[in-house]
Order: C-alpha cells, then sequence, then structure tokens
C-alpha cells in the first residue's frame, strides 16, 4: 500500500474510534452527575450517587457480581493450567487442542441454553438416574438453575471460557522452550508437574495476562448469560443496570451511570487484587521451588483439577448434544431418557421465523467481520511502516477490557442525540467496535512477522505495489486472515446488548431472540434458536480452516477455466 493510501485512512479511523470511546465515557458520565439534557436535568447534583449507596439492591448486585467473575475466572485458570499439565508430552495434548478449537466459536448463550437442558431438575442428567435410582416419577424441586449464589451462572461460564484459557495457555507454550525446562527440573530431582510449578507457570502466567483479564471483564459485566441462568433474586450488577436504563421513566437513568462507572471501577480493582495474589503466589511458589523441597503436595491438586477439567469437557459435549435432541423432539416426558418421538414440527412451524433471525445475524456477523479485516489491514500496514501501534493497541485493549454496559449506555446517549439509532447501520457500528478489537488482535502478530523481503521483490519485477500487495501479500496470509474473519464472525454472531441497545427492538437476531425466549418454558423453539446460533460459527470455522488449504488449488482452475 502506498503511502497517501494508509495515511488518508489510518487517522479518520482512529479518531472515529476514539471519538466513539470518548462518547462511551461522557454519556455515562455526566448523567451520574445530574447532566442529562434527555431527562431535562443540566444542573450538577450528586443524587444520584446518593440514592446508588443507598440502595440495597446496588449492594447486593455488586457482591454478587465480582464474586461470580473471580471465582469463575479463578476456576477456569486452575483447571485450564492442570489440564495442560496434564496432557503435555502425550498424544492426548494434540486431541485436546483439536477438540477445544469449534467449541471457541459457539457463543455463550447457546453454552448457558443446553446447561440449563442438561442440569436442570427436569434435565437431561435428572432423566438418566430416574426413575431406577432416584425415584423421581415427577421433576424435584430443586433450585439449581437461577440459584441466589450463582454457582449455575459460574459453571456455565466455566465451561465457556475453560477451552479459551487452555488455547491460549497452548498459544503462549509455543513462546516456551517447555520441554527442555521440564527436562533440566528433572534432572535437578523434581517431579513433571512440580518442574511445571517451578519453572513453567511464572513465564507462562505473563504470556496469559491478558486473555486472563479479558475472561475476568467478561465474567464480571456478562448480561446474557446472567439473563439466561444467573441468578435474579437479587440479580448480577449488570442485569440491574440494563433494567435501570431501560426505566420508561427516566428517573432512575442517573442512578444507573453512576452504578455503570462503579461496575468499571470494580473491574479494575478485581484486576489489581488479582495480580497481587498472583505476586504473592509468585513468591511463595519460588521460595517453595528454591528451598529444594519441590512442590510434592500440588501433584493430587493438579491431577483432581485435570480430572475435573475432563468432566467439564464432557458437560460441554453433552450441553451441544442436548440442543438437536430437544430442537428434533416431538413428545419427550420425564422421566423418560429419550423423546419417545421425533419430528421437524418445530422447525418447520418456525422456518420463516428463523430463516430472518439468521439472514439478519449472518448479514451483521458477515458485514462486521469483513469490514474489520479490512480497517484491521489497513491499520497495520500503516503501523508496519511508522511503528505507531501503541494508540490502536491501547483503544483494543480498552474496549475488550471495558464493561460493555459501561460503555454502549454512553454510547446510546450519543446515538439518540443524533437521531442514529433503532436501524441497521447502527447497529452494525456496535457490533464493529467489538469485533475490530479481536480481528486486530489476532491478525496483529503475523501481519506485522510476514517477511516484507518477499513484497520488495516483487516490486521490482512489476512496478504495481497494491496489486503485489493484493495477488502476494494477503495470499501468504490466508490462513491468518481466514482466521481472524472466523473469530470476528462469531464474536458478531454472539454479541447481545449492542443489538439491543441500538436496535430499539426493531433489529432481532438469533442471540436476542434466544436470550427473550429462554424463560418462556418452551424448549423446542429456544434450543431451535440455540442450536442454529452455535451451527453457524462452527461453519464458518470450518471453512476458515479448509479454504486456506485449497485456495491456490482452486484459484489456479478458475483461471485455467475462465481465463
Amino acid at each position: 500500500m502506498r503511502y497517501t493510501f494508509s495515511t488518508c485512512f489510518y487517522w479518520p479511523i482512529t479518531l472515529m474510534f476514539c471519538l466513539l470511546l470518548v462518547m462511551g465515557f461522557l454519556g455515562v458520565f455526566l448523567p451520574s452527575f445530574g447532566i442529562d439534557p434527555a431527562a431535562g436535568s443540566d444542573q450538577f447534583t450528586l443524587t444520584a450517587w446518593k440514592q446508588l449507596f443507598h440502595s440495597a439492591e446496588f449492594w447486593s448486585g455488586l457482591s454478587l457480581s465480582l464474586f461470580i467473575g473471580v471465582v469463575s475466572t479463578a476456576l477456569s485458570y486452575w483447571i485450564a493450567t492442570s489440564l495442560v499439565i496434564a496432557c503435555f508430552g502425550s498424544h492426548w495434548f494434540d486431541r485436546l487442542n483439536t477438540f477445544i478449537a469449534p467449541i471457541l466459536s459457539i457463543p455463550h448463550v447457546a453454552i448457558s441454553i443446553g446447561l440449563i437442558f442438561l442440569i436442570s431438575p427436569s434435565g437431561w442428567l435428572v432423566r438418566w438416574f430416574s426413575p431406577w435410582l432416584t425415584g423421581f416419577e415427577r421433576p424435584p424441586n430443586w433450585l439449581i438453575v437461577q440459584d441466589p449464589q450463582g454457582w449455575s451462572m459460574i459453571l456455565a461460564l466455566v465451561i465457556k471460557e475453560t477451552p479459551y484459557l487452555v488455547f491460549a495457555i497452548m498459544a503462549a507454550l509455543s513462546q516456551l522452550d517447555a520441554r527442555s525446562r521440564i527436562q533440566t527440573a528433572k534432572i535437578l530431582g523434581h517431579t513433571t508437574i512440580s518442574a511445571w510449578h517451578g519453572t513453567l507457570l511464572g513465564p507462562l502466567y505473563r504470556l496469559v495476562r491478558l486473555p486472563i483479564m479479558i475472561v475476568l471483564a467478561f465474567s464480571i459485566t456478562v448480561v446474557d448469560v446472567a439473563l439466561i441462568i444467573g441468578p435474579n433474586t437479587p440479580s448480577t450488577l449488570a442485569v440491574t443496570l440494563l433494567r435501570w436504563f431501560n426505566d420508561p421513566s427516566l428517573m432512575l437513568r442517573g442512578q444507573a451511570s453512576a452504578a455503570a462507572i462503579v461496575l468499571a471501577c470494580g473491574v479494575v480493582c478485581m484486576m489489581l487484587l488479582w495480580e497481587a495474589c498472583y505476586f504473592i503466589y509468585d513468591k511463595l511458589r519460588k521460595y517453595v521451588t528454591l528451598s529444594g523441597d519441590g512442590i510434592t503436595n500440588i501433584r493430587p491438586l493438579t491431577w483432581f483439577s485435570a480430572l475435573v477439567g475432563s468432566g467439564i469437557f464432557l458437560l460441554t459435549a453433552l450441553t451441544l448434544i442436548v440442543l438437536p435432541i430437544w430442537a428434533f423432539a416431538h413428545r419427550w416426558r420425564f422421566p423418560d431418557t429419550w423423546p419417545s418421538q421425533f419430528s421437524l414440527n418445530t422447525i418447520s412451524r418456525l422456518g420463516q421465523r428463523l430463516f430472518e433471525l439468521s439472514m439478519s445475524s449472518l448479514s451483521l456477523a458477515l458485514v462486521s467481520g469483513f469490514v474489520a479485516l479490512l480497517i484491521s489491514l489497513v491499520l497495520l500496514e500503516r503501523e508496519r511502516r511508522f511503528l505507531q501501534s501503541k494508540l490502536v493497541t491501547t483503544m483494543m485493549l480498552f474496549t475488550v477490557l471495558m464493561p460493555q454496559i459501561t460503555l454502549l449506555f454512553g454510547i446510546q446517549v450519543g446515538l439518540l442525540w443524533t437521531g442514529w439509532n433503532g436501524n441497521w447501520w447502527s447497529v452494525l457500528l456496535l457490533h464493529l467496535i467489538y469485533v475490530l478489537p479481536y480481528v486486530y488482535l489476532t491478525l496483529k502478530a503475523p501481519y506485522l512477522a510476514f517477511d516484507e523481503r518477499i513484497l520488495q521483490q516483487a516490486n521490482l519485477l512489476k512496478d504495481s505495489p497494491i496489486k503485489n500487495y493484493l495477488l502476494i501479500k494477503l495470499p501468504l496470509l490466508k490462513v491468518s486472515l481466514s482466521a481472524a474473519f472466523a473469530l470476528g464472525f462469531a464474536v458478531s454472531m454472539a454479541q447481545y446488548l449492542p443489538t439491543i441497545m441500538s436496535g430499539e427492538g426493531r433489529i432481532n437476531t438469533l442471540t436476542t431472540e434466544a436470550v427473550a425466549r429462554a424463560s418462556s418454558g418452551d424448549r423446542k423453539l429456544v434450543s431451535s434458536l440455540a442450536l442454529i446460533q452455535a451451527f453457524l460459527p462452527l461453519i464458518c470455522f470450518y471453512l476458515a480452516t479448509v479454504m486456506p488449504k485449497h485456495w491456490t488449488t482452486w484459484r489456479v482452475a478458475l483461471r485455467r477455466k475462465f481465463c
């Protein structure tokens, strides 16, 4: 790309992204202090903060959100590291990498719905053991789903986030000489597990710190999972904020804005607390390792955690299996283990509606993924030439780590003020805000690592830089480009808050419909929505894996046929 091309697009894109972030901050900061033209208030006041701190619902929701976020992240990280330790160096390591790939593409909503159908009192697990073992002829009156402590939500988050952290750890291991470190530790008298804890987990954590913080921020502030399987008496703070912001009287908007700021500050405090706890653990780990005793007591706990991790993957597989069973079940009475009849009635009855929702989700995911890929190429090409990556990287990380509910409400205020809300383009814009960081961060490392001498030689042979860029550099990066696009597609398919905030109920997707119908009791409908929502990203990831392998063959065949 020529200098003028990358420059013309780099700064407008950067400034537009900065403007959206500033809009999001001001749109939630000013109303918290009484400056809210939409509510007819322009006087500085602390009334919203006083009301917030006197609200019992706020304190209970905040404590519940922090508890769920920290516990689920800690469990996910410990299980992920234990699984990698147990499988490393065996054939199970490659199998683990193969198994987690499709799970990463499945949205949280589909996992949560499948888990409800699995662990609820009338779920598949209870049916397996009824009535021959439990004696249940009717579903027991157990409060498993949406329990007040949030354990079912923690389980849902652990099921979804553990494969992500396993993937991050396995990717980070490629940057460490793990085998030689372990062999050296064994020579000094350590076992394999004590060698991992003594020599590898420290540098490994520094490489996966960002994914862990992303998981922590998401778990504290997630809305769609909390609405489906989270507690509701009280609900998490993110769900409470959504209800306050949607209050038709606008009287709670200032209080909700103040709570959104507190939630963002709570995320930052939990990150700092996490780092402080890890600092203490790291010092203790080094002391025990250098003392010569080794970390022997950690062996049973590591194997137990690996066993729990195997159970987590089994639960994941079962949640995905139960979705098509319910989608095609015609009659399934309790306590039957399997449906007595299968039918396509649900799919055919809802065919038109499912098609419309699928097309809406597909259009947003395809366009946002493609646009994010183009923007990422422009930004990265500029950064490759002038090494100006700190500003853009900081913005992307800020967007990923900032609570969605805090940022989006501020942006929604700006969209309402400009009158550009409630249409497909506004939904696309908010999807793009969250798709772009993942596509950019995924593509950054392979793009900047590309050997530019190949392109320089092509430019010497034929002075057409843009044509050489399109026909030589991009095809050589086709694997990374396909992976980045597939990730952006999956991120867009999973978006809930951006769709309902900017769509105002006029633009519906599979995700918004599945969340809205999750509590309806119509399991056939909900499972159909969740099944399609999980199926589309899987297809995209499959194509992203297959197409780069055959792209050159297909291109040559088409060129010979038509040229």
